[in-house]
């Protein structure tokens, strides 16, 4: 549940404060399983949130980020470090979807075109190596749109900073085609079969979507209560 929708955050937490809209994303996750998520943002605030686990969400706002959900029919919200520190391997690095990337050996245009989410994109051909030396080969599809750059930017940030949050680190090759993304100002549209946009809409959600549950309460530990999340309304 926390898995999935940490992994859809990453992907689409908007860097610029002109981004908004809602991004509904779909892929598997990295233990094999598909995943679903809503994804609304707006300048450096995000919700995301799956059907599959209504009553649980995340929320980033500026610098600080959330995990919103339900212990007995009470809403809380817990600062995404602490959750994480706490969950171990439940949490494991949100930009899975890179992570198997340990080293890059070619990133080719093959200038046939592809449109994913109504985006008009070009399909590239990723060769790198995997976590064990292997060679493998993806196909990436690519786009130049802004608003596509802009999620993509901005998952890789929010990316780094989860990673950082449990002491994990992008491998080399992740970093190296980060960095390339967004020198040239590409947006991520589809990984494989792993990571997909399925829908961008640019307009802004309202403000109040990006506001803590009225009645939340926050606390240090959740050690005792951690099973109740995603309980009943």
């Amino acid at each position: 549940m926390m898995r999935r929708l940490v992994l859809a955050a990453a992907l689409s937490l908007p860097l610029f404060a002109h981004a908004a809209g809602t991004a509904t994303l779909a892929g598997v996750d990295d233990r094999g399983q598909p995943f679903s998520a809503s994804v609304e943002y707006a300048g450096a605030s995000l919700r995301a949130a799956s059907p599959q686990t209504p009553n649980y969400y995340l929320l980033a706002r500026g610098e600080k980020i959330y995990g919103v959900g339900r212990v007995n029919g009470q809403p809380i919200a817990m600062e995404a470090g602490d959750l994480m520190r706490m969950a171990g391997g439940m949490m494991p690095s949100p930009t899975a979807v890179l992570e198997q990337v340990s080293a890059i050996e070619s990133l080719q245009s093959t200038n046939r075109r592809e449109t994913v989410a109504g985006l008009d994109g070009t399909v590239y051909v990723l060769a790198y190596q995997d976590g064990r030396r292997q060679r493998r080969t993806e196909e990436l599809v690519l786009t130049p749109d802004p608003a596509a750059s802009e999620l993509t930017a901005a998952a890789l940030r929010l990316g780094r900073s989860l990673a950082g949050l449990s002491g994990t680190q992008l491998p080399a090759g992740a970093d190296d085609l980060a960095g390339r993304l967004q020198r040239e100002g590409l947006g991520l549209l589809r990984f494989g079969n792993r990571f997909r946009v399925e829908s961008l809409d640019r307009r802004a959600p309202q403000a109040s979507r990006f506001e803590l549950p009225g009645g939340s309460f926050q606390i240090p530990d959740l050690r005792g209560l951690l099973p109740g999340i995603g309980g009943s309304r």
